[in-house]
């Protein structure tokens, strides 16, 4: 099965997927070269585990997204790392509180769009290491859950 979404790169490894209205941030790991862009794409869906898939770029708006790669999680911590330049506009989390996959933790404001950053799988939220307001880089831990 394949879906056609628009494709907007924040910034290398970092892309956004719009489909029908809604988004997706993605980070891509580039695998290959030549006349189309070949990698694997890490979506993050509410009440799911993450879903890592291959995708295929043929152009710099769209993107062709094939069947998944590999899906699931392992046990060892997980840390929700800021995926684009952006301020954090919310914290709905604090350590040592419960929360479930797919549960919104941090929104995010980036391109002058606010994320919601959701926990990719259930756990314990261990450490914080961001405050609201405050402005944070790409890759940055924002998030730690156990």
């Amino acid at each position: 099965m394949e879906v056609d979404v628009e494709v907007v790169e924040a910034e290398r490894g970092v892309w956004v997927l719009r489909r029908d209205g809604e988004q997706t941030i993605a980070s891509v790991d580039p695998a290959g070269s030549g006349g189309s862009v070949k990698m694997t794409v890490e979506i993050r869906r509410p009440g799911a585990d993450p879903l890592v898939l291959a995708a295929e770029v043929t152009d710099a708006r769209r993107a062709k997204i094939a069947v998944p790669a590999r899906a699931g999680h392992d046990a060892a911590p997980v840390i929700v790392r800021s995926p684009i330049p952006g301020r954090v506009v919310k914290i709905l989390v604090k350590a040592d509180d419960a929360v479930k996959a797919g549960q919104t933790i941090v929104v995010l404001e980036a391109m002058k769009m606010e994320n919601e950053l959701r926990a990719p799988r259930a756990g314990r939220v261990t450490t914080v290491r961001c405050a609201e307001g405050t402005a944070v880089e790409a890759g940055q831990d924002l998030v730690t859950i156990v």
